[in-house]
């Protein structure tokens, strides 16, 4: 920057007002700053040296404009645009003409395309611009009056924020010489094209008071829009040009989704630990801020932009709270909330090896640290919160510097410590320069030392462990099973567990167990006795509220139970019943397959039919020898007699009829059989047929007399 320049802006701020006095003579300079050289001219000599030149000519210089502000109201900033390219050389000439005073000024250039001019404020101004190229020359010229030319904006800067309910909030930033005129500021709109074009709808059109913003009601919530800036005409914003297009996106609406926090538990980070963030996100947007800060609200809130997930974050040992909101250049959406815990402390009586601490009062407490510290460290913090009780944890925290001692103590603490209510405090370590407040939260410096537990006040147990249960083990001895007791309701360490037993009428017993214990066995009880149990849990004050009794009985000695016996015999007996069903169909299929009824197979009709002919003669002989026979003895059936009646005479065939033919559903061994004895019975028949006639007589003739001599005995 120039002298003149500095001069200048020191002048217009009104920062040094002596040097009105000392720079008097070069304020002219100062009020044609930027300017090309001027000269005075003549109006009739001018008109005439220039009077070939074509106005408006085709490729020539055009553009030409000039305004001014209202601060500077002698002062008019005239630009144009070239006619000629860059490679050529042109004259240009800026020329200024006020008739009534009779007021003509040249400004000649080569390549510039702007300069300020002076003029007088009461008179018309007439501005003609001339580029020479060559023997071509063409001009542009515009008339006005120096009050006409006063131009505001438009804005320097535009900020924009979409709200559901169709509302779009309108932001506007000025410069130092519009803002103290612009009393209005009108936005137009109209629903945005796709990316390859411009909206082509209608503008709407909306001015409000003030010159900060405006608010827009009734915008198209999904749809994009296009919008543009200005000042409202005044007296003092004679001009007010549109600035530029701005397309503001649709409001997102949505929250991340899916937020999850994953931590490395294979970092060794000494006291810091690895954490992954990941979402996922549905709509279009620039990006995501994800904002980071203790649980504790101790300083600063960090606040990260990324583009996409995942972001790797490492931190102390402390509680966090982050959110993560996805953004654009007019809305941001809905934030996604996660809960960063601190690692698990041990659940033990608070004797830690690395802190300790000592309570001297509800507001005051002391943390002792085992190793030497100070020796590479000298800034710390402190945080505790409370655990459990009835009212939700506050985290609370104090940072301090401390480069002699291996302790600290807080006093007037913000919230006086609560009786029967736990704990936790952490050590945090920082750097060795103050002040100890923390820089920043993501790889910051600050590493956790050690953590502890402790309790103002400690008191008993005012619940019994949940869920308590037992069963018989031998006669002898029982198991007991329990939950533990819930934290909120310990009131101080739990030490362990206290189980009491007793027989009817008897003294009570107890044993106790630890803290980590959940079952236990009870011993030495009488065989076939009723026990009463209960369970208590333990701390430094005594044992707390009793389980409800249950009663138990021990087995008896030689006692076998029956019920599970039976149950176990008929599910034996019934699986082997099932099992041999299944094997003798099984066998049977394989071995012995069922077969069709023989009997109606061509083969037995040939061998009944010699059969059927015996039969048929025996009966006419019968008939034959009807008139000698007295008495009839009804026979049994051939199967019954045929022992007595051919063991007499084995060479006489009784006249029995045909083997029955086999029936359906018969094994291939029964039929096998009895196609044997009805092959061996038809061969018979076909080698005797008449020695058959004969023994059929004779037969009847010994029958006769068997007869008569039996009835005669």
């Amino acid at each position: 920057m120039t002298v003149f320049r500095r001069l200048c802006v020191l002048v217009d701020h009104r920062q040094l007002l002596l040097l009105l006095f000392l720079t008097a003579g070069i304020l002219d300079p100062c009020s044609s700053l930027g300017q090309i050289h001027s000269a005075r001219c003549r109006p009739d000599k001018y008109l005439t040296k220039y009077e070939h030149c074509q106005l408006a000519s085709p490729g020539g210089v055009a553009g030409l404009e000039c305004f001014g502000k209202y601060r500077h109201p002698s002062t008019k900033r005239c630009q144009w645009r070239r006619g000629a390219d860059e490679r050529e050389e042109a004259n240009v000439t800026l020329v200024i003409l006020q008739r009534t005073a009779k007021y003509c000024r040249m400004y000649k250039s080569t390549k510039e395309t702007s300069t300020d001019v002076e003029v007088y404020t009461s008179h018309n101004l007439t501005v003609e611009v001339l580029e020479q190229v060559g023997s071509k020359c063409s001009k542009d010229a515009f008339t006005a009056h120096p009050s006409s030319l006063l131009r505001c904006g438009p804005p320097l800067h535009a900020t924009f924020r979409r709200h559901s309910g169709s509302r779009v909030d309108v932001g506007a930033r000025w410069s130092v010489d519009d803002a103290e005129v612009v009393g209005s500021v009108c936005v137009r709109r109209r629903e945005a094209g796709d990316r390859h074009r411009r909206g082509d709808g209608p503008w709407r059109r909306t001015c409000c008071r003030g010159a900060s913003g405006c608010h827009l009601a009734g915008a198209v919530a999904p749809s994009p829009l296009e919008v543009q800036l200005a000042c409202e005409v005044s007296d003092k914003c004679s001009e007010c040009p549109w600035g530029p297009i701005y397309t503001l996106p649709p409001e997102l609406t949505k929250p991340p989704l899916n937020l999850h926090a994953v931590e490395d538990k294979m970092a060794d980070a000494r006291g810091r630990r690895r954490i992954s963030l990941t979402w996922t996100f549905s709509e279009e947007c620039d990006g995501f801020r994800v904002s980071v800060g203790k649980a504790s609200g101790e300083p600063p809130l960090e606040v990260l932009d990324v583009t996409r997930p995942p972001v790797a974050l490492l931190l102390s040992g402390s509680d966090f709270r982050v959110h993560v909101e996805a953004f654009n250049n007019v809305s941001a959406s809905p934030a996604a909330g996660v809960a960063l815990t601190a690692p698990r402390v041990a659940d033990d009586d608070g004797g830690h090896a690395k802190l300790r601490v000592s309570v001297h009062n509800r507001t005051s407490f002391s943390v002792f640290w085992q190793d030497d510290l100070v020796s590479e460290y000298s800034c710390f913090s402190l945080e505790w919160r409370a655990t459990d009780g009835s009212r939700p944890p506050n985290a609370s925290y104090e940072s301090f510097y401390e480069n002699a001692n291996n302790f600290w103590t807080l006093v007037d603490i913000p919230e006086p410590l609560r009786p029967y209510t736990g704990y936790v405090v952490r050590l945090h370590v920082r750097d060795r320069h103050p002040p100890c407040n923390l820089k920043r939260v993501n790889n910051s410096q600050e590493a956790t030392y050690a953590t502890a537990r402790f309790y103002f006040l400690e008191g008993s147990p005012v619940s019994a462990p949940a869920n308590v249960s037992m069963a018989p083990v031998t006669s002898s001895s029982a198991e007991v099973s329990w939950s533990p007791v819930r934290r909120e309701d310990r009131r101080g360490f739990l030490l362990g567990y206290v189980i009491y037993y007793a027989e009817d009428r008897q003294p009570e017993k107890n044993v106790s167990v630890g803290r980590q214990v959940r079952s236990y066995i009870l011993e030495g009880l009488r065989s076939g006795a009723v026990y009463q149990i209960q369970v208590s849990g333990l701390t430094r004050v005594g044992p707390g509220v009793r389980s409800a009794p249950t009663l138990l009985e021990t087995r008896r000695e030689g006692f076998f139970d029956l019920t599970a016996l039976l149950i176990a015999s008929t599910l034996v007996v019934l699986a082997a019943m099932l099992a041999s069903l299944l094997f003798k169909s099984r066998a049977k299929a394989v071995f012995w397959p069922t077969i069709p009824n023989p009997a109606k197979s061509r083969s037995m009709q040939k061998l009944n039919g010699p059969t059927q002919l015996l039969l048929q003669t025996t009966l006419k002989l019968e008939e034959c020898d009807r008139a000698s026979l007295l008495v009839v003895e009804p026979r049994a059936p051939p199967s019954v007699r045929r022992s007595a009646a051919v063991d007499d005479e084995p060479g006489v065939a009784t006249s029995r009829g045909p083997p029955a033919a086999p029936s359906g559903g018969y094994t291939s061994l029964d039929v096998i059989q009895q196609m044997m004895m009805m092959m061996t019975t038809a061969t018979t028949t076909h080698a005797g047929d008449y020695k058959t006639q004969i023994s059929v007589e004779r037969d009847a003739r010994v029958r006769l007399m068997d007869m008569e001599n039996a009835h005669l005995s």
